[in-house]
């Protein structure tokens, strides 16, 4: 029987989708009220699901309460994160959150009806905010969301469905006659887990590095090879945590399988940031980058900026300057101040008059970064090393100190 399983999963989720779809569609008429509209949601969310279960007043409370606080804190989330790093704690950050949102409701049932319940709602809630974080940061832009929040939505579903049919399924044991029966053949759900992220991990790397590509697209720095190592830290890190906890429960063997696997990947992290792989890497990755996309500005400044650092970490001054300057040529500079980490290092290494003519070329796509690049260039004119780490003071224009 999946009594409770199903009373759970559409008490839950329904509620979710209907509750949330609508706290979305009216924070979309007073943006800064969205995390309250959410708090509602949730609490709603949790009553409805307690309810489902057929307890009259405890759980129901214990759900909403929980609920609530956790949509509300969801709401009040404004920087978009973009490494997978991000993503993958995010969703490990999200599953313990609901771990405790399981365990306070099975406090509330009566002593006979209580189990592990903390696990049913942490498996979803994990998969969930990998989901929420995937939607809200790397994804945003390359699917052209928008501002409206759908990302909550679909969490909550996540969250809902999943839990909801999970916490139910507990209780639907508690009612039959063969229980120690059916533990007995339970799988170890986090070795499985574990095994899992590694295999999926690997095969995603092999699926993209190869091609000298990153998954989603993920580029947040001028080294794509440290981009690749990250995303290889990440899956390798999810592995060993998942796998450890799976060594406190049957099928110990599976789960040091999938220990091994992530190891595997946090020791391929380390390798590919070591030369000649990173360098070859790099190379690759920004030469592709501009032969796909020799149309566009920002790719051609980020495949160059690449580039040279590329030819930095061989040892290749002159292609890194010939590669500096290239970068300078487009207007995508307009859009972002121009980056200095290679022309600092150019600098250290006596390449002065490569260095001002980055200046000069920088000024014609970024004028109003025009008064701080004098400054610069006063200094390297006199010997002196800028720092590099002043910016713009955006009342006046004027470069601010630090």
């Amino acid at each position: 029987m999946t009594r409770f399983a199903l009373r759970g999963a559409i008490g839950f989720g329904l509620t979710a989708l209907i509750a949330f779809s609508l706290a979305v569609l009216y924070a979309r008429t007073a943006p800064l009220l969205q995390a309250d509209y959410f708090m509602v949601a949730g609490l709603i969310c949790g009553v409805a699901g307690g309810l489902a279960y057929g307890r009259r007043w405890a759980l129901p409370l214990v759900f909403g309460v929980n609920l609530g606080l956790v949509a509300y804190l969801f709401g009040l989330q404004d920087a978009r994160l973009l490494s997978p790093s991000d993503v993958l704690y995010t969703g490990l950050a999200t599953a313990f959150v609901f771990w405790l949102v399981g365990g306070c409701a099975v406090l509330a049932l009566p002593s006979r009806l209580r189990f592990d319940g903390a696990k049913a709602f942490a498996i979803p809630g994990g998969i969930a905010g990998i989901a929420f974080q995937v939607l809200y940061g790397p994804a945003h832009s390359l699917l052209n969301l928008g501002n409206t929040p759908w990302e909550h939505v679909i969490m909550w579903v996540i969250v809902g469905t999943g839990g909801g049919w999970l916490f139910g399924a507990e209780l639907d044991k508690l009612h039959r006659a063969a229980q120690a029966t059916d533990k007995s053949r339970q799988r170890n759900p986090w070795a499985v887990a574990s095994v899992g992220c590694g295999l999926l991990g690997l095969a995603l790397a092999a699926l993209y590095f190869p091609r000298y590509a990153l998954p989603l697209d993920l580029m947040n720095s001028i080294s794509p090879a440290s981009v690749a190592a990250d995303w290889l830290w990440s899956w390798g890190l999810v592995g060993v945590i998942i796998g450890t906890i799976g060594l406190w429960r049957r099928g110990r063997i599976l789960a040091v399988i999938g220990i091994g696997v992530a190891v595997a990947l946090l020791f391929g992290s380390f390798r590919i940031l070591e030369n000649p792989w990173k360098t070859r890497f790099n190379s690759n990755y920004a030469s592709k980058l501009l032969r796909e996309h020799a149309d566009s500005s920002a790719a051609i400044y980020t495949g160059n900026l690449v580039l040279a650092q590329a030819a930095l970490d061989a040892d290749d001054i002159a292609n890194a300057g010939r590669y500096l300057l290239e970068a300078a040529t487009t207007t995508a500079i307009q859009e972002k101040a121009p980056d200095f980490s290679v022309a600092r290092i150019l600098l250290d290494r006596g390449e002065r008059d490569t260095v001002l003519e980055y200046f000069r070329r920088a000024r014609n796509f970024w004028p109003q970064g025009g008064p701080l690049l004098d400054r610069w260039e006063s200094a390297v004119r006199a010997g002196r090393r800028p720092n590099f780490n002043q910016r713009l003071n955006p009342l006046d224009g004027r470069p601010a100190e630090r």
